[in-house]
Formats: structure tokens, sequence, C-alpha cells
């Protein structure tokens, strides 16, 4: 773990994820960039680095969700050179990125930022809910699902899940 005099870049709209005695900080914007590294803050002894990662991570954005399942930290969506529908999984283990779904009109959830997005595991299995978010526009719209016309963006209240394991 790096020294107590490295200092986290300033940003907003990223998320942080405990797992363990260690925060995970990853995106967010700031200063005209859109930031793709991890950061990292050690709980004991308040140390924050930033540590590099392999495999394919998700683009530097902000407004996306996120949620960790024991070692796995997921990240949906966001907004960065558009709205993204995108699926990636990082393990804290490796530092290793995985792209589950990548973004497209053509299947999954609209492209959207600002979800909820929540664990839950029943039947013996893991799955991601999705839960609303704000697009530009749904190409596929939900049965029962509403969306409202915001200052020139979608507001929706879809709900979509994914079973982990199949990625279903």
């Amino acid at each position: 773990m790096a020294s107590k005099n490295y200092q986290p870049v300033k940003r907003y709209g990223h998320s942080t994820i405990k797992i363990g005695d260690y925060l995970y900080m990853w995106g967010g914007f700031g200063s005209g960039v859109h930031y793709d590294v991890m950061e990292v803050y050690h709980l004991p002894t308040g140390a924050w680095a930033q540590k590099p990662t392999t495999g394919t991570p998700p683009p530097g954005n902000f407004g996306y969700s996120s949620v960790a399942i024991w070692k796995d930290i997921y990240y949906f969506g966001g907004y960065g050179d558009g709205y993204e529908n995108s699926l990636h999984s990082f393990n804290v283990d490796s530092f290793k990125w995985r792209e589950l779904s990548p973004s497209s009109f053509d299947h999954g959830p609209m492209k959207k930022s600002h979800s909820g997005l929540a664990s839950a595991h029943f039947d013996g299995e893991d799955y991601l809910v999705l839960i609303g978010g704000l697009g530009s526009s749904s190409t596929h719209k939900q049965p029962n699902a509403q969306y409202e016309d915001s200052y020139g963006n979608l507001r929706c209240n879809e709900i979509h899940y994914y079973r982990i394991s199949s990625g279903l």
C-alpha cells in the first residue's frame, strides 16, 4: 500500500465500495476529465494508493451504478461520451476487470446513468437488480415501465435482473 502522502484525484459522480478493510473508488469526473483509475483506501492505516489493473475496464465515466458481491464489484452504465449500458466486474483479489455485457441498444436495459443497483440471492443464485435511471432514449421499452421526459433526458423505472452464474 502507498504512503499516507498520496491524495486521490478530485472528482464527483464516482462511487466507493467497501470490501474488507479497503475502500475501492473508480471513475467520476473532474477538471474536464472522465477518470478511469482505481484508487484504494486502506481503512486501518488511512493510506490511499492508485493501483494498476488488468482486463477490460468500463469506460471512464460518472453516474454509473455499483455494488459488491463477495470479492467482485459490479459496475453498470454511466455517462461519459454518451450514456452506457455496459456491465463490468472488478475482482479485488486479482485487480482484474471483466466485461460481462458490452454497451448496446440491441439488448438489455436502455443506455443510462444514475440507476439503482442492488445484489440479491435467491434459489441458490446471485443476481444484480437494476432499477430506474436517466438516459436519452429507449429503443425498446419494458412493458409496464414508466418513461418520463425530464429536460431532454428520459427517466425510467425499468427493473432488470442479471443472473451472475449465467449472465442472463
